[in-house]
C-alpha cells in the first residue's frame, strides 16, 4: 500500500486555487505566497498561516490540512476584497 504524502506539492496548490477562480503565486525575492483573482489581477491577498497568522513562506511550512485552511481563508478574503473593489468602482461612476 503506497504511503500518503503529508505535504501538498506546489502544482497541487496552484491547481486548487485555479479551480476556485484564483491564481496562487510565489515570489522568491520576498519568499511569500499571494493569491490573485483571475478576473481582476489588481485584487490580491497574502496567503496566511492559519495558526501563526503570519505569511506563508514555504510549501512545506504547512501540511495538507493546514494548506486547505490557508487557501480557503485566502479565497474568502480575496472574494471580499474583490467585492469591495467592485463597490468602489461603481461608486466612482455614480
Amino acid at each position: 500500500m503506497p504511503r500518503e504524502n503529508k505535504y501538498l506539492k506546489l502544482e497541487e496548490l496552484e491547481a486548487y486555487a485555479y479551480a476556485n477562480g484564483a491564481e496562487l503565486n510565489f515570489y522568491p525575492p520576498t519568499g511569500v505566497f499571494t493569491m490573485r483573482d483571475r478576473k481582476d489581477i489588481e485584487t490580491w491577498v497574502w496567503v496566511i498561516n492559519p495558526y501563526t497568522k503570519e505569511r506563508v513562506k514555504r510549501v512545506r511550512e504547512l501540511d495538507k490540512t493546514s494548506w486547505i485552511f490557508a487557501l480557503q481563508d485566502a479565497l474568502e478574503r480575496l472574494k471580499a476584497a474583490s467585492g469591495a473593489l467592485l463597490q468602489a468602482k461603481s461608486d466612482e461612476k455614480s
